[in-house]
């Protein structure tokens, strides 16, 4: 692969990031479709892809033939759900926001068992523990209580970083090839 070649996927790697964030911080929902459904058809194909070589090894590899043949079908099935069902997948993430929020809220007070078993055994700096503890116990019910607005937050710091993350590539890119 020559310079130019490489160059140029850097560049639309670049592109396609910042344009990512833009797209997260002004329209997240229909960001979330569009990469549902990307997501879906890179899964079809893939899926096509498995099945034809599953295919193509069914006298030399019976169990890798089943494998693949299984894995292939069971991509297909997920692309086309993703496909199909995008904007109902969408509305559900505010459901994975709330599962979300109670997991932190009892990894938070799993935190707090372990802060009190470290303080039993007179570890130092123990009172880390707690901190994290009851961050995490805090963050878990906000969530919980409000995973719209989680969601949106989330977005937004998403869309931030994909921005940022892109200038820094940028730049990462033209200080290497060109100075």
């Amino acid at each position: 692969m020559n310079k130019f070649t490489r160059c140029l996927a850097i560049i639309i790697f670049i592109f396609f990031e910042v344009y990512a964030g833009i797209r997260l911080l002004t329209s997240p929902a229909d960001f979330s479709n569009s990469a549902i459904v990307v997501y879906g058809i890179v899964m079809l194909l893939t899926g096509a892809v498995m099945l034809f070589f599953s295919l193509s090894m069914k006298e030399q590899f019976p169990l890798s033939y089943k494998v693949g043949l299984g894995l292939g079908i069971l991509n297909i099935l997920l692309g086309l759900l993703c496909v199909i069902l995008s904007d109902k997948i969408v509305s559900i993430f505010p459901v994975f926001a709330v599962a979300f929020g109670v997991i932190m809220f009892f990894t938070g007070i799993d935190k707090l068992g372990n802060y009190f078993i470290i303080k039993a055994k007179g570890l130092p700096h123990h009172w880390i523990w707690m901190v994290g503890a009851v961050l995490t116990i805090i963050l878990g019910v906000v969530i919980m209580l409000n995973p719209f607005t989680s969601l949106d937050v989330a977005f937004t710091y998403a869309g931030y970083f994909l921005i940022i993350s892109g200038v820094v590539d940028l730049f990462t890119f033209i200080f290497s090839f060109f100075f």
